[in-house]
């Protein structure tokens, strides 16, 4: 007889895969949510294009389950030129049109129109701005969570960071949106305690 005890806050734990590994619950949904946990979820950028990629994939998640984005991202890439901020900073409204009648993308003008923007007052940060704009973000002794219930859906970090992009002209990243940006990237633990992938970021799992 199993006599286990279990809790309400289990569900929410790292869960057991059929390949023998741990993940965050919400990974195995499908192929395409098992692919951005394992592969790009909290792995820090290696230039400056992957961190303004980070920031266009957040805006476009904004309100929407973590499943929907990553089932389209390939479709998301091509449509959105490799969110290559030089090419997207070139769009005119009559681009936007195009995308707002592309069923590979996340059809909301708003944040299309703020994608961008965004690419354009984003036009010059390098890698090394980047990482200043987040350096003292990471803590000092970071750990895991051990539940996704103890994941925050903000945090003084992403205050701080979405008020830095402000300063820098970009639009449509709160707090919320920009502590995101710090988990999608690592700088803070974006994986439970348990998941094989805890630790993998630059904040580490403590």
């Amino acid at each position: 007889m199993d006599t286990t005890e279990t809790t309400p806050g289990d569900a929410f734990r790292a869960v057991l895969c059929g390949d023998g590994l741990r993940r965050c619950p919400w990974a195995p949904a499908d192929p395409g949510t098992l692919a951005e946990h394992d592969h790009r979820w909290g792995d820090p950028p290696r230039d400056a294009a992957g961190w303004f990629e980070a920031l266009c994939l957040e805006i476009l998640q904004a309100g929407l389950a973590r499943g929907a984005l990553a089932r389209r991202r390939e479709g998301l890439a091509q449509a959105l030129r490799g969110f290559d901020p030089v090419a997207l900073a070139a769009l005119t409204e009559d681009d936007v049109d195009d995308l707002m009648l592309d069923p590979r993308v996340i059809r909301n003008r708003v944040k299309l129109e703020a994608l961008v923007h965004d690419a354009r007052a984003c036009a010059g940060l390098g890698a090394e701005q980047w990482e200043q704009l987040v350096a003292d973000l990471r803590p000092e002794h970071p750990a895991a969570p051990r539940t996704a219930l103890e994941l925050p859906a903000r945090s003084a970090a992403g205050g701080t960071l979405a008020g830095r992009l402000r300063q820098r002209g970009v639009v449509f990243v709160g707090p919320t949106t920009a502590h995101q940006v710090l988990l999608r990237t690592g700088v803070l633990p974006g994986h439970l305690a348990g998941c094989f992938r805890a630790g993998t970021g630059s904040a580490g799992s403590g």
